[in-house]
């Protein structure tokens, strides 16, 4: 993956850089946030290291992938890219990190129906987790750059899925009657 910095600034070790920057008394947030286009599903992944009082420091990666038209899947693909790296995280970050979910409580959101399943992931692997409106990493952050910046090209697709066979495939040497 590719991180930068908010300036622009690419950084080659995201684990060196939390490292670095992640001492006692900070805080480590992560979250991310996708943005459907014509046939691709874009993610933003935010990292950021909140010093109380004096700010803080924030780095993003981008990927894109084919379209995923279930809002589930989505938000499902969310959290696990947050998890995963709160999971490569964990050996140097001192503290809790806390991963922020892009789900609204609120009945009235379709999101809604999904909460209890995304914050058990987050729980499930150790983290806290932050829904709406308290998970501005997600929210707001990876949200503002999953509209604003340019993604590389399609990247991994989900899972080997249709795609990843030939149409015509046999099955014990003899054709399928529907051409499967």
């Amino acid at each position: 993956m590719r991180w930068r910095t908010l300036k622009g600034e690419r950084i080659e070790d995201v684990l060196a850089f939390v490292r670095d920057n992640a001492g006692e008394g900070q805080s480590v947030h992560v979250g991310t946030d996708s943005l459907q286009r014509a046939r691709v599903t874009r993610f933003v992944t935010v990292l950021a290291i909140l010093n109380p009082g004096r700010g803080g420091r924030a780095v993003y990666t981008c990927e894109t992938s084919p379209r995923i038209p279930s809002l589930r899947q989505r938000l499902m693909r969310e959290v696990w890219l947050s998890v995963d790296l709160g999971l490569r995280l964990h050996p140097v970050v001192p503290g809790d990190l806390t991963v922020h979910i892009d789900a609204n409580p609120v009945v009235t959101h379709r999101s809604s129906a999904y909460i209890q399943e995304l914050v058990g992931l987050v729980v499930s692997q150790g983290f806290r987790a932050q829904v709406k409106p308290a998970s501005w990493a997600a929210t707001h952050a990876a949200d503002r750059l999953v509209r604003a910046v340019p993604c590389p090209p399609t990247t991994r697709p989900l899972s080997p899925g249709p795609a990843a066979h030939s149409p015509r495939m046999a099955v014990g040497g003899v054709r399928s009657v529907h051409g499967l």
